[in-house]
């Protein structure tokens, strides 16, 4: 291994993750000395590049970063999936069981169709859907507190619940 130089070593001398990044954001390296760096500290600690992106997401300078600008571009986001323009969906007990059908999630736990696509197809807008899917979760885990099978039937009678009776509904169960 070649030598490294001070900055590099104050990087490179890093004991857990978070003290990485606080390190990373302290010395001035160029991207590709902070990569190469970055290689050989995960070489030596065993730590995995996971640990690194978790302690960055939860360290407070990047997540004020983050959150720069992210009241326009959910703003701007909204907008640009608006769909009620081309109709509006009727919540009937039909669309309610497509709705069921189509919010599925994969193995990683990722729903399958993103909230624009459901927005587009039942002509509806983002916070529709997401109330949807909230009035969804919130029913399946009412069923599995009452140690029901969690059938497209039994989903499909609570979702027509308004999202506060649901609430009430757990936290009565949460007793």
């Amino acid at each position: 291994m070649q030598k490294l130089s001070k900055r590099e070593m104050k990087l490179f001398g890093s004991k857990t993750p978070r003290e990485y990044i606080d390190n990373s954001l302290k010395v001035s390296l160029k991207p590709a000395e902070k990569a190469k760096i970055t290689r050989l500290w995960l070489q030596k600690t065993r730590f995995t590049i996971e640990d690194i992106q978790h302690a960055r997401n939860i360290h407070p300078y990047w997540k004020k970063k983050k959150m720069e600008g992210s009241y326009e571009r959910n703003e701007s986001r909204k907008i640009s999936h608006d769909y009620t323009q081309f109709g509006t969906v009727e919540w009937n007990e039909d669309s309610i069981k497509e709705f069921i059908d189509l919010n599925q999630k994969d193995k990683s736990g990722r729903y399958i169709h993103k909230d624009h696509e459901l927005a587009k197809h039942f002509h509806s807008t983002i916070p529709g859907i997401q109330h949807y899917r909230r009035k969804y979760n919130m029913a399946v885990k009412l069923l599995q507190k009452e140690k029901k099978s969690i059938t497209t039937k039994r989903i499909s009678d609570l979702i027509t619940q308004s999202e506060q009776i649901l609430r009430r509904m757990l936290k009565k169960h949460k007793k």
